[in-house]
């Protein structure tokens, strides 16, 4: 007799499957798949998380989290994007393409496009993708190597300028983690700066930052590393985690003009890096390097602490081609508003 196979969006029914057990031990599992990142993303306003799940004989056998993002603006629709990190996690083409088949028909009216970046290596289930009418775009990424490493080994595997700089900058700096609340606050106050005066893009609402702290990190999924000289805060990195396999960057940021001789963000990066090591987890992944067509000033700075690389890509389906052309000329507009 054959078993039922369900595919569910309820995020509770997916809970009692056991969907955090799934991702845990799946060989591709990350952060991003878990039920703490869908709670994570139901406290941000203008996130509007979803999740399917095939279960089977009342167990998760395939998971796939994404969020549509919109920018709360009077141009909000126009932003209006399904973010997929590190999904779907399956052990089947033909799962991937259940999973890819319950999400499309879910976004399709929701969001003007689609993106799935990935975390790992996806080539046995392109297909999938393929079949979904999904893209395959090129982008790299780094993965630096902790499991099992001393803080020596770890330096021996940099660039020497890199090695150089950490050791030069803990001399009047300082790693610690985030235990109060205004540590977040000061953390939070470097970002706005750095995406004011570099980046240029979107930075999500304070609440988003609250939240990983409060309960994100509380629950062992996540850490702030901040860099501190003196009494102030001078960098860190807001960096999310998989208890036994990984830790990311997620968001970065130093007062690297004000403060030279302390190298924050170099030391920011190395404090998740040497985190991962401290705390036995596989691997630091910097969540991507840009295109290999183009320069990226981001992937020279990232090359240095010793990662491999990979190209993993990502995947891209555009829902709404029109509504993607304004939206593109919108971004534009926004950068330009904001330098």
């Amino acid at each position: 007799m054959a078993t039922e196979m369900i595919i569910s969006n309820d995020p509770n029914r997916l809970k009692e499957a056991g969907w955090e057990s799934f991702v845990l031990t799946h060989p591709d599992g990350n952060f991003f798949q878990l039920p703490q990142a869908f709670e994570l993303f139901q406290s941000v306003p203008g996130y509007h998380p979803s999740v399917f799940g095939i279960i089977e004989q009342n167990k998760v056998r395939g998971i796939l989290v994404s969020v549509i993002q919109k920018e709360n603006a009077f141009y909000g629709p126009l932003t209006s994007r399904s973010i997929i990190w590190g999904g779907p996690l399956v052990s089947s083409v033909s799962d991937a393409e259940k999973l890819l088949a319950a999400y499309n028909d879910f976004t399709k009216k929701r969001a003007i496009y689609s993106q799935i970046r990935n975390t790992f290596d996806c080539s046995l289930i392109k297909p999938a993708f393929e079949k979904s009418g999904f893209k395959f775009l090129e982008h790299l990424n780094f993965k630096v190597p902790t499991s099992g490493l001393t803080t020596e080994q770890l330096l021996s595997q940099m660039s020497k300028s890199k090695s150089r700089q950490i050791k030069k900058g803990l001399q009047s700096a300082e790693i610690i983690i985030a235990t109060a609340q205004k540590d977040v606050d000061d953390f939070y106050l470097l970002l706005q700066k750095t995406y004011r005066e570099k980046v240029h893009k979107p930075l999500p609402p304070k609440v988003f930052f609250d939240e990983f702290f409060q309960k994100t990190c509380k629950q062992g999924f996540g850490q702030y590393l901040l860099i501190k000289s003196g009494e102030k805060i001078i960098g860190g990195i807001m960096s999310p985690l998989l208890p036994g396999q990984a830790i990311y960057e997620w968001y970065i940021a130093g007062l690297d003009k004000e403060y030279k001789e302390q190298y924050p963000s170099i030391l920011a990066t190395w404090a998740a890096i040497e985190y991962g090591a401290n705390n036995h987890l596989g691997h630091f992944d910097f969540l991507g390097a840009g295109k290999p067509d183009q320069d990226y000033g981001v992937r020279e700075f990232k090359s240095k602490f010793g990662g491999e690389l990979v190209h993993f890509g990502r995947f891209e389906k555009i829902h709404n081609p029109l509504l993607m052309k304004v939206g593109e000329t919108g971004l534009k507009i926004y950068k330009y508003l904001k330098r």
